[in-house]
């Protein structure tokens, strides 16, 4: 009779924890996932297209860009992207972005991405090249990753 109670504690204990646990997450699917957006948002800023860089922010993400004031939301972004992409000094097809290092939590529903850009700017003296480190936090809502903050920081002297 023990032999039997034991058997279906452990019987159930199985069943309770294997249809409680929650299913694995496979993090390098959504590595590429994520290595994918940050792609095409570059590939937006290299095209210009503000429709298209404007897709990848949840709609009350913030951004920290270098040397500028902290802002949030599509409105805001909107704003600096028309100004950004309306300044003929920056040589947008010279733009570059490395992704460093994707980060995805194991529960699959954040992640952050680390890397670099590059732009060229004509100025009176002739051409810089502007490097600039990115941070970008990204989080899975509804099935689909946005990114909720974008921090970037120059290495250029102000």
């Amino acid at each position: 009779k023990s032999m039997r109670t034991i058997f279906g504690i452990t019987c159930s204990l199985f069943l309770f924890f294997g249809c409680t646990s929650t299913p694995k997450v496979d993090t390098q699917k959504e590595v590429e996932a994520i290595r994918n957006l940050e792609n095409q948002w570059s590939a937006s800023i290299l095209t210009k297209d503000i429709e298209k860089f404007l897709s990848f922010p949840s709609p009350n993400a913030v951004f920290m860009d270098e040397n500028t004031p902290e802002y949030s939301g599509l409105d805001a972004l909107r704003k600096v992207t028309e100004t950004w992409f309306a300044d003929t000094t920056r040589l947008f097809k010279t733009y570059t972005f490395r992704i460093d290092n994707i980060e995805v939590s194991s529960s699959g529903d954040q992640a952050y991405v680390r890397g670099h850009s590059q732009i060229n700017r004509k100025t009176p003296k002739g051409v810089d090249v502007i490097k600039t480190k990115i941070v970008d936090i990204w989080q899975k809502r509804d099935g689909k990753w946005k990114c909720i903050l974008s921090i970037g920081n120059s290495d250029n002297p102000l």
